[in-house]
């Protein structure tokens, strides 16, 4: 009985990352709880939390992070550019 209660918390496990993941893919890395429906207003509030974390990284001289960082506000700006 145990195994089988482990198993269906990995499978559970599992579910939820591959749901996280399409929601990431989908709506891209905006918290889920937003006090406003304006995209504008999310995207905007995200890319200076992504602009802080840069120069964060920056001065910790994290590079690669600074990279992925780099690469999630270039799309941020090009949804703000086609609104």
């Amino acid at each position: 009985m145990d195994n089988l209660l482990k198993e269906y918390d990995d499978y559970i496990d599992l579910v939820s990352e591959l749901v996280f993941k399409r929601i990431i893919e989908k709506y891209g890395d905006i918290y889920p709880l937003n006090f406003t429906d304006d995209q504008e207003e999310i995207l905007v509030g995200e890319l200076a939390k992504l602009t802080t974390i840069l120069e964060m990284l920056k001065e910790k001289e994290q590079y690669e992070k600074c990279a992925e960082v780099q690469k999630r506000i270039n799309k941020i700006q090009e949804k703000l550019k086609n609104l």
